[in-house]
């Protein structure tokens, strides 16, 4: 579990870099409610160094990234289709356990008025950006957050924290549990509001919880890296849609 503590003291100091880069830069106070505008540009390079430190740790056991990531050419068009499958499948209690915080924080009444707040920071804070920097960013996150982001979490959270609490004999439900908790804590630096926190929380740790236990089951992590590559793909295209759709 060492590298995913490094992993989420990373973000946290990549996204408070963030937050003081912006404000020195607007003349902004500095705020991490900004942070999420810009979370998929920092966490590219951070999940550059973590997967060079996985890659060091493994070699000085004797083993590769792809090996943790059970990487087979052969079987590269199966875990595709697999993967989309399991995509599918973890969405269903991604958003189910979404909307039930939503639920339990606001109730029946104020539930579908709060969406409209909790996943968008204060007008007054939000970054005007320049277009250069708009259309540049957008192809970065587009191009590199999903080739890095997915195979990073995946094997820092299933391939090397998983495998390494269920290899040193802890039950099973633990092996489970510790890197989901630790997973849903790393994206709440996602979420804007405090209470976005809180459902951010819930519904990744229902995500890391689904990967771990069909990735248990299945003693495959190929094709759930591939559910997580399909689902950052999905969400990191969004920016450039919207430039292409209303450049100006």
């Amino acid at each position: 579990m060492t590298l995913v503590l490094v992993r989420i003291l990373l973000l946290v100091a990549a996204a408070a870099a963030t937050a003081a880069i912006v404000s020195s830069a607007t003349g902004g106070p500095f705020s991490l409610a900004l942070t999420p505008q810009l979370s998929a540009l920092y966490f590219v390079p951070v999940n550059v160094v973590c997967l060079l430190l996985l890659r060091r740790t493994l070699h000085a056991r004797g083993s590769t990234l792809r090996a943790l990531a059970d990487f087979e050419p052969r079987r590269f068009g199966r875990d595709l289709l697999e993967g989309l499958l399991w995509e599918m499948v973890l969405f269903v209690p991604f958003v189910v356990i979404l909307n039930l915080a939503m639920l339990v924080q606001f109730g029946p009444g104020g539930m579908l008025g709060a969406y409209e707040t909790v996943f968008a920071p204060d007008p007054s804070l939000l970054i005007e950006f320049a277009p250069w920097f708009g259309w540049t960013s957008a192809l970065v996150i587009a191009l590199l957050f999903p080739i890095t982001n997915a195979p990073a979490e995946e094997l820092v959270y299933r391939g090397h924290a998983q495998r390494g609490l269920a290899s040193a004999g802890r039950p099973v439900w633990w092996a489970l549990l510790l890197p989901a908790v630790a997973f849903g804590v790393q994206h709440t630096l996602l979420a804007p509001t405090a209470a976005g926190m809180v459902v951010f929380a819930c519904a990744f740790v229902a995500w890391g919880l689904g990967a771990g236990i069909i990735y248990h089951r299945r003693g495959r992590l190929m094709p759930v890296i591939v559910a997580h590559f399909f689902t950052n793909l999905m969400f990191s295209v969004f920016p450039l849609i919207i430039l292409v759709l209303d450049p100006f």
